[in-house]
């Protein structure tokens, strides 16, 4: 198999994607065939959208299907993302309240994208971090003084 540049790049694309649209769960199993549908269905508009041949990608649904024994994966509800004010932050899951200027900066120091908002929860436990990472244990405290 034969990949020219164009169509590296939109199957890597499409990977990422399709990582992000699935939900993680336990079961590594069930992730990998949500990951294998996303990815081709995202592969597969993508390029129909840049008006280009797919590619037989060694990644396909038949394949996992069989590692699965004909499994079928239930749907994953969609996450809803609350959107996020005044920075690169997303927000995961409900969003209380706007966002303070400091989170942004901070996230952006330590490389987080994405975090849940725990600020609801700061009444029945004050050392709570008000905002946690999505993908690593880094929680964000308002600063000292605020």
């Amino acid at each position: 198999m034969t990949v020219n540049k164009d169509q590296a790049i939109i199957i890597q694309v499409a990977g990422k994607i399709a990582a992000d649209l699935v939900n993680k769960t336990d079961d590594v199993m069930a992730n990998i065939a949500a990951w294998a549908l996303a990815f081709d269905a995202v592969a597969d508009g993508l390029f129909t959208k840049m008006d280009m041949s797919a590619v037989a990608v060694p990644v396909a649904v038949e394949t996992f299907t069989a590692a699965f024994n004909g499994a079928v994966v239930p749907a994953q509800p969609a996450i809803q993302y609350a959107p996020a004010t005044g920075g690169t932050v997303r927000i995961k899951g409900t969003q209380h309240g706007p966002l303070p200027e400091w989170l942004a900066a901070e996230c952006s120091k330590k490389g987080v994208f994405e975090v849940w908002d725990n600020r609801d929860g700061l009444a029945a436990n004050p050392k709570r971090p008000w905002f946690k990472s999505t993908t690593a244990d880094i929680g964000f405290w308002a600063p000292r003084g605020r």
